[in-house]
């Protein structure tokens, strides 16, 4: 009887790695063994994923030597990282240098694994840097690309790798500078943009529910999907103005999107909202020039994935609060 291969999950008990758990114990007929990679493994987030059967393993990923202890004898790793998490602690710029840092001790980790390793996922975003020769450098997306190409410096472990980019998070309408806001005197929700309601979005719905089929599909066809790969996971393409729609439907109420300026904006509203405008800005740029990448890109159509079996955008809107 063949061994069981070794799944290595970073960020199992988080949305992304959580996803791709649930769906591997969910689709699994015995042939993988899912370890969860945590920083801390006493949590009660990692005490249940063992309940589950799950092998839950300690590393740092600031820490290339623990990462590689972890990674062991895995045939597939998923990798991801938290911008932020750390953005609320470090701030932007640092945030994605210190991201940028554990991608690559992720990457290095993964190369170290040698013969074993069949299968490494990044979870990272497109290269805007490069798409918008430099227009639009998002520090979210920059550090993850940064990484990317990191990779593809390295031959024999780009073979072995898919690029994940994961859409737009239903769950993003909780922060302060996305919420809706209901104004009593106008009887409506109202949502205050810098950018064009009509700026073209692709949307995961809600990652924890739905990433983990585009993770096990891809995991599953390694012949389509390996070799530097990208695989594009969204659900559903909508517009900006289309996504304040399908909110207001999920909690049937009324909603009005309201583009102000941007220097408005940032006056508005603290924190990272500068960073999301810019990222935004850029797929407003994007809809009128090609950001796909020369290898092009694989989705839901071409992995075989049934979306209507997935949470829809609708009812992901629909499990958030209503302030």
């Amino acid at each position: 009887m063949a061994s069981k291969r070794v799944v290595a999950v970073i960020g199992a008990t988080g949305n992304q790695g959580g996803s791709f758990v649930d769906h591997l114990l969910a689709y699994d007929t015995g042939h993988y063994v899912v370890r969860a990679v945590t920083r801390n493994p006493d949590t009660e987030a990692a005490k249940d994923l063992v309940t589950r059967g799950v092998q839950v393993v300690q590393a740092d990923l600031d820490d290339v030597l623990s990462l590689t202890k972890a990674f062991e004898g895995s045939y597939a790793i998923f990798a991801v990282t938290d911008f932020w998490t750390l953005a609320e602690h470090l701030g932007v710029e640092e945030a994605a240098a210190r991201e940028t840092r554990q991608g690559r001790n992720l990457a290095d980790a993964a190369e170290a694994t040698g013969e074993s390793l069949g299968h490494y996922i990044w979870s990272t975003l497109v290269d805007t840097a490069r798409v918008s020769d430099g227009h639009f450098v998002v520090p979210h997306y920059e550090s993850k690309a940064a990484v990317a190409r990191y990779i593809e410096s390295k031959p024999e472990l780009c073979s072995r790798t898919t690029f994940l980019w994961c859409s737009y998070y239903a769950s993003n309408l909780t922060r302060d500078y996305l919420r809706p806001v209901f104004i009593p005197s106008a009887g409506k929700y109202v949502q205050m943009q810098a950018v064009p309601e009509d700026t073209p979005m692709a949307l995961m719905g809600d990652t924890r529910a739905n990433l983990g089929a585009f993770a096990v599909a891809i995991l599953e066809q390694p012949q389509m999907t390996r070799g530097g790969k990208v695989v594009f996971a969204y659900i559903e393409k909508t517009t900006l103005g289309g996504i304040l729609e399908s909110w207001a439907k999920a909690h049937g109420v009324k909603a009005q999107y309201i583009q102000i300026p941007s220097e408005s904006y940032f006056r508005l509203f603290q924190g990272q909202v500068e960073e999301m405008h810019v990222g935004m800005g850029f797929w407003d740029y994007a809809r009128n020039k090609s950001w796909v990448p020369k290898q092009g890109l694989l989705t839901y159509h071409d992995l075989g994935i049934d979306t209507s079996r997935l949470m829809s955008v609708e009812a992901s809107f629909g499990q958030l609060p209503l302030q």
